[in-house]
């Protein structure tokens, strides 16, 4: 009974080895290389080479090294081989998370190493608190000589230093492996979700009739990837053309870091979606408000203030020095604007975002100052550029460079209709304004059952440059919105006045050193007893 039973349990185990060695032939791991990546502004399209050996019969080949942030519809398979592709599957693997296993592993080693340097510290105390413990010298009545006290001096002198040189090493090694620990585990915090993130696969069932190997082109649209555009604008003076290089901050996320692989930064943005918006029947009625028990009085929010980090500058290019803007070609598609970089890059997934050159120009630009005195002391250098729309440019912050100083930060929006583009330069403090109420002019009367309210204001310009300059002064006065309050302008001095929204603007040269005055005098009436807003 004994060696029938052990001879059916033989050929079951010889059965299941079999049929686990079957599995095994059937099943392989490749890693996809990934070569040439299109950043979208939201999103990237990855593509990569795969290269597999299958067997004859149905194998299902496991590709890693690919996103976790997969658009699963995304999926494109091609390339060349003699089989037949059954099935492609996108699934997660959460134990394949390379990164955060190589970071768990050394935490683990060092924090060993900690303890063991930990344990030996103790054993070298309790050798020294023993060594002490009987450290108690008799004299010469109890049988003690001089000989063997210097002896036992000796043995404890040589000891103790041992023991002590040992207590120093370790309390070195100590510090630089808890230093090392930490240092591994604030890596590890600072990976934040990127570590957590599992590890994507792409699993492709094929047939083949034989042996073969497959050459697979493999394609999709990942997810928590994009790049915004960065603009680096240099003057060196008011005459000259400005200096624009325009960058992209690439961010990615998807779980994979990009190594030495060709960039494509694509102004095509895919979560914006292509369809059409329908039109759907618009209807109206009259609405009948519910009256409150109590009045609500409506208060106007107070405008935010958006504060903006300064960036330091960087180092004029030095003559001679290549950038990534130099390996750059532009590709006009019907949609979009690509710029494809020969140079190749490596983008760590969860990390900084890498910054990209994309091209440098030269702008041809006029140069003018504008000025806002009602809210502004400080006169504003601007460029005008024209014809911007041929260097492709996306709305994103710019860091201003003049005369090779940092002044500030602006932004660059073109998404206007205008046939020019302004660039604020930033401050000017040799160009002084000031806007003063002229106190004289400044009168409230009772006209019948109206009051007339009379303002006057005089502005004053000073150009300490040593040179002409052009400016542009605006200022306002007030619209009405009822028919009960009526606004009259009384001096203008010559200003381009736009009766739609108050603005007035007048175009000034002032030579260096010169001073000029303007004044504004304007009429409110309106009826007594009302108070009106925005006075």
């Amino acid at each position: 009974m004994k060696k029938s039973f052990f001879t059916g349990s033989l050929f079951i185990t010889l059965l299941l080895g079999m049929r686990i060695f079957v599995f095994s032939q059937n099943q392989i791991r490749v890693d996809a290389d990934n070569q040439h990546i299109t950043v979208f502004l939201n999103r990237a399209q990855i593509d990569a080479k795969v290269s597999a050996k299958v067997q004859t019969g149905t194998t299902k080949v496991i590709i890693s090294n690919v996103a976790s942030t997969i658009d699963a519809n995304s999926i494109q398979v091609g390339g060349k081989g003699d089989v037949v592709i059954m099935g492609v599957k996108f699934k997660h693997n959460y134990l394949g998370n390379k990164k955060r296993n190589v970071l768990e592993d050394s935490i683990r080693i060092t924090r060993t190493e900690v303890e063991t340097i930990d344990m030996l510290i103790k054993v070298a105390d309790n050798e020294r608190n023993m060594l002490m413990a009987n450290a108690s010298i008799k004299n010469e009545k109890d049988g003690v000589t001089p000989e063997d006290l210097k002896e036992m001096l000796d043995f404890f002198r040589t000891k103790l230093t041992e023991i002590g040189t040992r207590q120093m090493q370790l309390s070195r090694q100590s510090k630089e492996a808890n230093d090392k620990l930490a240092r591994l585990q604030r890596q590890l915090t600072s990976q934040g979700g990127n570590l957590n993130q599992p590890a994507g696969e792409i699993e492709l069932t094929v047939s083949s009739k034989a042996n073969a190997t497959l050459d697979i082109n493999l394609s999709y649209v990942a997810n928590a990837a994009g790049w915004s555009p960065v603009y680096d604008i240099r003057a060196k003076d008011t005459k000259g053309d400005i200096a624009l290089a325009y960058r992209a901050n690439v961010y990615q996320s998807t779980g994979i870091d990009w190594k030495n692989v060709r960039l494509t930064l694509s102004t095509s943005n895919p979560s914006e979606g292509g369809t059409k918006p329908e039109l759907y029947t618009q209807y109206v009625s009259v609405y009948e408000p519910v009256a409150n028990a109590k009045a609500m009085r409506m208060v106007s929010p107070p405008p935010s203030v958006n504060e903006v980090a300064a960036v330091v500058a960087d180092s004029e290019k030095e003559a001679g020095f290549a950038t990534t803007a130099d390996f750059v070609s532009t590709i006009q598609t019907t949609l979009a604007v690509n710029f494809d970089i020969s140079m190749p890059y490596t983008v760590i997934s969860g990390g900084n975002p890498e910054m990209v050159d994309i091209q440098n120009f030269n702008l041809p630009a006029t140069y003018k100052y504008y000025a806002v005195p009602k809210y502004d002391r400080d006169a504003f250098l601007t460029a005008i550029i024209t014809n911007w729309e041929k260097y492709n440019l996306l709305p994103g912050n710019a860091n201003i460079y003049f005369e090779g100083t940092f002044v500030g930060t602006s932004t660059i929006a073109n998404n206007d209709t205008k046939d020019s583009l302004l660039i604020s330069l930033g401050r000017d403090k040799k160009i002084i304004t000031k806007r003063e109420t002229i106190e004289a002019f400044k009168t409230r009367r009772n006209i019948g059952s109206n009051v007339r309210e009379s303002f006057g204001f005089r502005i004053t310009l000073r150009n300490t440059k040593s040179e002409p300059i052009n400016i542009v002064i605006e200022d306002q006065v007030p619209i009405s919105q009822d028919s009960r309050i009526e606004v009259e302008t009384e001096e203008l001095q010559g200003a381009d006045y736009n009766k739609e929204t108050g603005k007035l603007i007048w175009n000034l040269t002032l030579q260096p050193l010169d001073n000029k005055e303007i004044i504004l005098k304007y009429n409110v009436k309106y009826p007594k007893g009302k108070n009106i807003q925005g006075l």
